[in-house]
């Protein structure tokens, strides 16, 4: 029985460590004061944890497209807000506001999604606390 205990209890640390390591603070990668808009064409929707991702395509000022990578809250946050797996889709234009990537990263943490119909959806309920911006 003592043995038992010993492996659920490291087996538990080891998870919890795991977890940990896998997520990582919003400062990590994101400017709380670089804010941007950038519009693109949806190439991939990740609907997964820690944090859903909209991969666009953007072009730059040379005129070359670029793929950047959106981040939001968990699918579990995003459901409970009235997102689904259609709210964005595959090859859908759109404009994202948010707080830019640090060091020149194609990267935006997403504060609002602006879709072709002018429909504004957003990942957070405003005057929400939370960790995040």
């Amino acid at each position: 029985m003592r043995i038992l205990i010993h492996c659920l209890t490291i087996t538990g640390l080891i998870t919890f460590a795991a977890s940990v390591a896998a997520h990582h603070s919003f400062a990590a990668e994101f400017s709380y004061e670089l804010f941007g808009t950038r519009e693109g064409k949806v190439v991939e929707v990740h609907y997964v944890n820690p944090h859903a991702h909209v991969f666009f395509a953007v072009k730059n000022e040379d005129g070359e497209e670029q793929i950047w990578n959106a981040q939001t809250f968990p699918p579990q946050t995003l459901l409970r807000r009235g997102w689904n797996r259609d709210s964005i889709k595959v090859g859908d234009r759109i404009i994202i506001e948010g707080n830019l990537g640090l060091g020149n990263s194609n990267k935006l943490w997403i504060v609002t999604i602006t879709l072709e119909d002018g429909t504004i959806i957003q990942p957070r309920v405003e005057n929400e606390a939370g960790p995040f911006p």
